[in-house]
């Protein structure tokens, strides 16, 4: 099944696009900034996006596995022990598209980390857009390092429908798939959203952890695949900014996430 292509028949039905808390991960300052130092934990948010659409919902990111953590949790001990995930019940991605009641058409994936993928199987049969050089590098891994295996086995298993790109992709008239490329991970993807009273937004993800990783005092992260890449992308996210007058939201940036709102229009 190819990716949903582009529609411009919104029937005066609103876009809007929903932000999703599930839950905080902890992690080491210094893999957010590369160069601060070490030894100092700090919560991070864990995000997911909706965009509703009246050509079919659009879901950002799935968040942690709701098995990740415990003695028999997907995630292994010391994926535990490093980057642990706290939060509630409510917090989990089933629960919050519960409340949302609204059925996902497509699904888009900025990569498969484990804090980013681990809902992927609640959508058997829904489009999974990813990076073709993401996807291939998750199946490919032979140990927990970037990819959880528990999890690999799983989509395996459900034979899910995959959906890789590598060039950018217009989903509808308010939404556009934007390739980050290598980074952070192997294949980055972002999303560019036009709203019609909010204005234009960009979701990084991680391709920019946080504020400090972006222009004009740019800071690589800790935890990526390709600094050229990962400094490249940043560069171009500042451009595409400036270009549409766009706000840049930051894949794991506490205080700005804190300042969101659940709801934009």
């Amino acid at each position: 099944m190819a990716p949903r292509q582009p529609t411009d028949q919104r029937n005066g039905a609103a876009v809007r696009l929903h932000v999703l808390d599930l839950g905080r991960l902890s992690m080491d300052a210094s893999l957010l900034v590369a160069g601060d130092p070490p030894g100092v934990a700090v919560q991070t948010p864990v995000a997911a996006y909706v965009i509703e659409h009246p050509g079919g919902n659009i879901l950002f990111d799935t968040g942690c596995h709701p098995r990740a953590m415990g003695e028999n949790g997907l995630w292994p001990p010391e994926y535990q022990r490093d980057f642990p995930w706290s939060g509630r019940p409510e917090n989990l991605l089933p629960a919050r598209l519960a409340v949302l009641g609204l059925d996902i058409a497509t699904v888009v994936l900025s990569h498969l980390h484990n804090d980013h993928s681990g809902g992927v199987e609640f959508f058997p049969g829904t489009p999974l857009i990813v990076h073709a050089d993401e996807l291939a590098a998750a199946f490919a891994a032979t140990d927990d390092s970037s990819y959880v295996r528990a999890e690999t086995a799983i989509w395996r298993a459900k034979n899910l429908n995959w959906q890789p790109i590598r060039s950018g992709l217009r989903l509808n008239d308010a939404v556009t798939i934007l390739d980050w490329g290598p980074g952070h991970a192997a294949g980055m993807l972002g999303l560019h959203i036009r709203l019609p009273n909010s204005g234009d937004i960009i979701l990084a993800s991680d391709a920019l952890y946080c504020a400090a990783n972006y222009a004009p005092n740019f800071r690589l992260p800790g935890l990526l695949v390709d600094e050229a890449g990962c400094a490249a992308t940043a560069r171009r996210i500042a451009a595409l900014a400036g270009r549409f007058q766009a706000e840049v939201w930051f894949g794991h940036d506490g205080a700005q996430f804190a300042s969101l709102e659940a709801c934009y229009d």
